[in-house]
């Protein structure tokens, strides 16, 4: 049971981090693109960091208020 709380809370921190990192240069990785900017495809920009932050915090509810 402590073994998988750590390692959910570490991969949902993992992903918030990167989360902010890619918020502060304003840009993501797409597929078959690699580094764009908020400018030139703000549509992926927001989407990922919608989907990012999802992904997160549904990790990291699940893991607290959903134990096995």
């Amino acid at each position: 049971m402590e073994i998988r709380l750590i390692i959910t809370s570490v991969f949902s921190i993992m992903i918030l981090l990167y989360v902010g990192y890619c918020w502060v240069n304003q840009g993501v990785h797409a597929k078959g693109k690699g580094w764009v900017t908020r400018e030139f495809a703000p549509k992926t920009f927001w989407f990922c960091m919608i989907l990012y932050l999802v992904m997160a915090i549904g990790i990291f509810a699940n893991t607290f208020f959903m134990p096995r």
